[in-house]
């Protein structure tokens, strides 16, 4: 209840400011798409905020919070007042006829906006039901909502995955308002969804804005939200299409900007993108391609003073940034000297390789839009697919491996799993050929005005998958991020639309229709039969989000282990002390979330063992026997080892101790100070804490949770110890 009153407080003030800054006509009425936007942007900027202030005083709380909203709440209701009560209605009803009159005029069309609207209501209800369970989400994404609100701030923590406290941290912000209330993860899904909802609310406007037809904008929208990348993230917890959002936003918002001559709307425009840099590093990647196309618009639009709106336009930008999205790279600047985090994490996902390395992600970048998520054609061709891809790359003389962080196996995804699927087939049939049939009018119509706005578009994601070729390494998991350029350059869908119905045109609603009706209904993890068995099983349904979210396999069954450890802590005596040491792939949200339900769980770093004091923990917990962690206590120079390397290359002690720690530098192999003259930096430390160092501390083992698996994720070797004292 208490969250819908924050909700409440923070949406009415929210709606003041925007019906106060937006653009007025003669009746004193917010128009453009600037209110809806505003609404939307200053929610997100007011919740930010809240929790950045009450962080510098570790005051974060429900009652902090709830004080914070009313304040702007009052501060929001007297600029209304003053500035004459202005009241925002959206036309929804003459909106919602001419979408109707032009759904009219084409069968196809009529045909997907059913397909879209069961699309929705399926969105919605798994959205409004499904707990989360990706690996990403329970490892970093959620998990450090659940660490700032236990220690008040957010602040970095103890915890052995660098994830946790190197990444921008604004979508985990609006994660930890709703977990402070609700003490749990339910409905967190709908902020992905919301953006993509603001996604393609900017598509429709941005096209209405260049007078396209409202059958063409229709066709975009529809062909934008079949994609299987998009469908994955907006019921998940992926923030690609949330930031694609934030980044359509302030396109849209600078060219009305530049239309209307409002300064106010070059503010907010400035705010979403700086919202989106606070949200995920892609928007920064992404930003010169972004900013070439509103620097084209202003010069089409300012010709001579193109220049005045973008320097406003930067200006706006460095300010909203530094208020609303500057907080964890000042953190990661005092922790780790660099605002872009520890020098492990930098190299792991830093560029490397050279020009040929660059030259190679880009190839492979373009090669990802080859994508059949949902279907099983890849095994006939993608065989000569990868042979292409092989073929220009050994024509160019350029290894496989370049510059690979996390390979693709040298497969065509052809799954639905959320960190590997890609556009699906739509990709390949629609926003590839689109991208190309784009350039290639663009320089030989140079006369249509709409084929330009189109170019520029198609320009704009070229720019951006460069940008993104030299910035980071190439991992397959990359897929994400090339879906958020894809989103934000889909105003180029519109050249794709037919008018006459014809073989191709029905080849792309049979696709369209199949990802909206039958591949949103089977996605790994949450599809809806296996969903739906599990809620008829189980006495309510909060029983079937834990018996979904602790599931091994398909349909539910099994519990994984840090499920089995949560059942056993459970069982402790409430207001037991229990020290943790976590292993970096350790789904730690699920045992740290016990610290709202009245248990008291630390976690540790393993490779600091040595210098914790253990006299006030009643229980010890060990998730592994090696414990990883890419959290170093030192960097690279400062490491000194006390392991020798024999000559096959491996770590060994000279003799027994019952702690040890050995470094493992990028690239693979371990750390002495000889190989550091390569420039190797190490990347993570795998400790063995064996039970003599507990016992030696009073401590006994109680219990040992042998998990094996094929799949890593599951697999554990939990110890659990008791503190001797308390049985005698």
């Amino acid at each position: 209840m208490l969250f819908f009153i924050s909700l409440f407080m923070v949406f009415v003030s929210s709606y003041m400011i925007a019906c106060v800054a937006s653009p007025k006509n003669k009746e004193n009425k917010p128009y453009t798409p600037a209110p809806f936007l505003y609404i939307l942007l200053a929610m997100f900027a007011q919740v930010v905020l809240t929790f950045e202030v009450l962080s510098l005083f570790k005051a974060i709380n429900e009652t902090n919070v709830l004080v914070l909203n009313l304040v702007f709440l009052i501060a929001a209701a007297v600029l209304w007042f003053k500035k004459g009560r202005p009241l925002y209605i959206p036309a929804v009803k003459e909106k919602l006829k001419d979408i109707f009159k032009s759904l009219k005029r084409d069968k196809i069309l009529m045909i997907m906006a059913f397909g879209f609207v069961f699309l929705m209501i399926v969105v919605t209800a798994l959205d409004a039901f499904m707990p989360v369970t990706g690996g990403d989400a329970l490892t970093y994404h959620l998990n450090r909502a659940s660490y700032w609100m236990h220690q008040g701030s957010l602040n970095h923590f103890v915890i052995s995955d660098d994830r946790n406290l190197v990444m921008p941290i604004n979508s985990e912000i609006l994660y930890l308002w709703n977990l402070l209330f609700f003490k749990n993860d339910i409905g967190l899904y709908f902020i992905s969804f919301i953006g993509y909802i603001v996604s393609a609310f900017c598509l429709y406007n941005i096209l209405e804005y260049f007078n396209f037809t409202k059958r063409r904008i229709l066709w975009s929208v529809f062909i934008l939200t079949s994609f299987a990348s998009v469908i994955v993230e907006i019921t998940s917890l992926e923030t690609d299409v949330l930031i694609a959002g934030l980044v359509l936003s302030s396109i849209t918002l600078f060219l009305f900007a530049i239309k209307e001559r409002k300064t106010g709307m070059l503010v907010f425009s400035a705010l979403a993108y700086a919202l989106a840099m606070g949200t995920k590093s892609p928007a920064v990647i992404a930003f010169p391609g972004a900013f070439l196309l509103m620097s084209y618009f202003a010069y089409k639009k300012e010709k001579k003073e193109f220049y005045k709106p973008l320097v406003a336009y930067l200006g706006f930008l460095f300010i909203t940034f530094m208020i609303f999205s500057s907080y964890n790279y000042i953190l990661n600047f005092i922790h780790f000297s660099n605002p872009l985090g520890s020098e492990s994490a930098r190299v792991v996902h830093g560029f490397r390789g050279g020009f040929k390395a660059f030259i190679a992600n880009y190839i492979k970048y373009i090669f990802m839009l080859f994508d059949f998520s949902g279907f099983r054609y890849s095994e006939y061709v993608g065989e000569h697919i990868l042979n292409a891809r092989e073929a220009i790359l050994s024509f160019l003389h350029i290894p496989m491996d370049l510059g690979v962080e996390m390979s693709d196996y040298n497969e065509i995804n052809n799954r639905l799993i959320n960190v590997k699927t890609g556009a699906g087939i739509l990709g390949f049939l629609v926003f590839l050929p689109s991208l190309c049939t784009s350039v290639v009018l663009g320089f030989t119509r140079r006369h249509s005005k709409k084929i330009n706005v189109i170019l520029a578009f198609a320009l704009m994601f070229l720019i951006n998958v460069a940008c993104l070729s030299f910035t980071i390494a190439y991992m397959v998991f990359s897929i994400r991020f090339l879906t958020f350029l894809i989103v934000i350059s889909s105003p180029i869908l519109a050249i794709s639309y037919i008018k006459k119905t014809n073989i191709i045109k029905l080849l792309i609603l049979f696709f369209v229709m199949s990802y909206f009706v039958i591949i949103s209904t089977n996605l790994a993890g949450r599809g809806i039969i296996d969903v739906s068995n599990v809620i008829l099983k189980t006495p309510t349904l909060m029983h079937a989000r834990e018996r979904i979210r602790c599931a091994l396999y398909t349909g539910f069954d099994g519990k994984n282990s840090y499920c089995y450890l949560r059942d056993y802590i459970q069982n402790l005596p409430k207001g037991s002390k229990i020290a943790l040491f976590p292993d970096a792939t350790d789904n730690t949200y699920i045992l740290d979330i016990l610290n709202s339900h009245g248990y008291k769980i630390e976690t540790l770093l393993p490779e600091n063992a040595l210098n914790y004091k253990y006299d006030d923990y009643d229980y010890v917990i060990t998730t592994k026997q090696i414990l990883i962690s890419t959290v170093l206590l030192k960097e690279t120079k400062d490491i000194k080892t006390k392991y020798k390397l024999s000559p096959a290359g491996n770590a060994y002690y000279p003799k027994y101790s019952p702690f040890s720690c050995v470094y493992e530098k990028h690239g693979g192999g371990f750390y002495t100070s000889d190989q550091y003259k390569d420039g190797a930096v190490v990347m993570d430390s795998r400790c063995y804490i064996a039970p003599k160092f507990f016992e030696d501390k009073g401590f006994k083992i109680i219990q040992v949770y042998d998990f094996k698996s094929e799949n890593i994720r599951y697999e554990g070797y939990v110890t659990i110890y008791e503190k001797i004292k308390m049985l005698q």
